[in-house]
């Protein structure tokens, strides 16, 4: 074979090869990668097609294309192009009309498919492409009109499940999911195993809040085809509903992977389901990857949030506030509790809060939507002020996030707002007559027993959500022991019934060694009560030898059963400093 045959013949072999490799890439695979939102791949293709076999038709699809991405003014030229190579082309005529709908023009949209719909109604494409534009527009759409088309369409064609699934989504635009549901599951029975179907109907369950059918219909969708993008992205938001953060975001990844998107607000959401999943690192690599490609003030949002789980404090601050600045209009209550928490973070003098941040976390907490939400963040703040013990914010922001949700209050929430409440009194000083306040001595008791008696009824009210909780009862028994006058409250036996209760308890548990310095309040307090106001004297040796055996040093106990002389028999102390943990069941 001679060399000029040889380069001849491989020519030709070249060209087949493309040919082979076109023709291998079809309309159908084009309108598959659209479904799957595999966008950048469907483009090449339509692409290919229409350069390398120019056609009407194939201008027709890739303009299709252009619709479904929203590039209208590209569209519109594919259609004019395949105009041009076929002035009798009706899906040109019938994608002209779409961008005339797209743009609001029904009138002119409504001539352009009047006039297709007459010249090919024995054609089940193009009555399908004219009722599926009737869908494909949030303010330019017209579901009656749709199913009508839509409905000859499969008359012509029962095996195009295309044309079924414009239907349903005709139907959900008037909000009948249940025929809507039907029209997807006739596109299962055109399409067997259809992954667009499925995903449609996982859909549905997931607006009408069944999210069980909804999973299930996803999970068909993606066995069905594993590289349909789209029910990755749904089953994320299902997940995200479901408040499982770490799956949303794994699945949302699946769907930016399959997809091959590029989209900067899908790589803006997908930051935000990193967020949620606790991955700080990939949201902020995510929102590097779209900076200057995206004109969306929420990035700066999720920056400053992103930084402040960073522990980047000062550029928190500075991206909140360059957000609050230019979108005021979107300020949420949780950016004033980021931007309140990121000023938090900077504090480095042991307080563990910045005024400012803890002002900026409480407007946050006024802005929420949810009093839930509201309370929980009043209870946060008010956890920084008791750990500062700055007992009197403490225990107005306690009793804040209390009162906005009470019917959820925990017997922990009143605990610590007791106890930020008792800590207040216990701190208020009585002034003496060398003080130069004086005059102000009464008020200041009034007020410091007022306290107290409050911080008993909040008590009272731990005792009642946790009745076998022996600190309740000891916190009970002590708050009142400070409200009266000591011998009074002897005399009266205030504080015996709280004591005994918790002496009671305490003695049930298997291990009552941890109540040690509770009971000798105890055990003291009734012991001396006993013996002094009730004449008891059985009852009080009962208590002084309970006293004994947990503190075998202790003096006043020795002396009333004469086993040493104290030199001077004293009361109860008035506090103990407050148990440590949280108000919880005794398991």
């Amino acid at each position: 074979m001679n060399r000029n045959m040889k380069l001849r013949l491989f020519t030709l072999m070249i060209g087949l090869f493309a040919f082979v490799s076109l023709q291998a890439q079809t309309v159908q695979d084009g309108l598959a990668l659209v479904h799957s939102e595999r966008y950048n791949d469907a483009e090449a293709l339509f692409k290919k097609l229409a350069e390398g076999t120019p056609s009407a038709d194939n201008q027709y699809y890739l303009g299709y294309f252009y619709v479904k991405t929203g590039k209208i003014d590209e569209a519109q030229k594919a259609f004019e192009k395949g105009l041009q190579l076929d002035e009798k082309s009706y899906l040109n005529q019938v994608g002209m009309g779409t961008v005339a709908l797209s743009k609001g023009d029904r009138a002119k949209a409504k001539e352009l498919f009047d006039e297709a719909e007459k010249k090919k109604r024995k054609d089940a494409e193009v009555l399908f492409r004219i009722g599926e534009a009737y869908t494909l527009f949030e303010k330019n759409n017209d579901p009656a009109e749709a199913i009508r088309l839509l409905d000859l369409a499969i008359a012509r064609d029962k095996n195009l499940a295309d044309a079924y699934i414009a239907k349903g989504d005709a139907l959900m635009l008037r909000n009948e999911g249940g025929n809507a549901a039907t029209a997807y599951e006739y596109a299962l029975t055109a399409k067997p195993n259809y992954a667009l179907a499925y995903n449609s109907i996982g859909r549905i369950y997931l607006r009408g809040k069944n999210y069980n059918l909804a999973l299930e219909n996803y999970k068909k969708a993606t066995e069905a085809d594993p590289n349909f993008a789209p029910a990755y992205k749904d089953l994320a938001e299902l997940w995200f509903f479901a408040q499982k953060w770490k799956q949303a975001a794994e699945n949302f990844d699946m769907y930016l992977q399959k997809s091959g998107t590029t989209d900067p607000e899908m790589k803006l959401r997908a930051a935000q389901f990193a967020f949620t999943a606790d991955d700080y690192s990939k949201s902020l690599q995510l929102l590097e990857e779209i900076k200057g490609k995206i004109n969306n003030p929420i990035t700066l949002r999720m920056y400053g949030w992103s930084y402040f789980k960073q522990n980047e404090p000062d550029k928190a601050i500075e991206t909140l506030n360059e957000f609050m600045k230019v979108a005021p209009e979107k300020i949420v209550a949780d950016d004033y509790k980021y931007l309140g928490r990121a000023y938090n973070q900077k504090v480095t003098d042991g307080k563990g809060y910045d005024s400012t941040g803890m002002a900026y976390i409480m407007k946050g907490a006024d802005m929420d939507t949810s009093k839930a939400e509201a309370a929980a963040t009043y209870k946060e703040v008010a956890g920084l002020y008791y750990t500062a013990k700055d007992f009197p914010k403490a225990a107005m922001a306690y009793e804040k996030g209390v009162s906005l949700d009470t019917a959820k209050a925990s017997a922990n929430d009143y605990y610590y707002t007791g106890l930020a409440n008792f800590q207040t009194a216990t701190g208020m000083i009585v002034p003496t007559a060398a003080d130069s306040n004086f005059a102000d001595s009464a008020k200041i008791v009034s007020d410091k027993r007022a306290l107290f008696m409050k911080a008993d009824s909040i008590f009272a009210i731990v005792t009642q959500k946790l009745p076998d909780w022996p600190f309740g009862y000891y916190w009970r028994a002590s708050t009142l022991y400070n409200a009266y006058d000591r011998q009074e409250n002897i005399d009266k036996g205030i504080s015996a019934p709280h004591y005994q209760k918790l002496a009671e308890l305490a003695e049930k548990d298997p291990d009552p060694s941890k109540y040690k310095s509770y009971l000798k309040f105890a055990y003291s307090y009734l012991a001396f009560y006993n013996q002094t106001s009730v004449k008891d004297e059985a009852k009080a040796k009962e208590y002084w030898e309970k006293l004994l055996a947990i503190d075998p040093d202790n003096a006043a106990a020795k002396e009333a059963l004469g086993l040493a002389v104290a030199p001077a028999a004293s009361q109860p102390a008035a506090t103990a400093k407050p148990k440590s943990g949280t108000a919880t069941k005794k398991k």
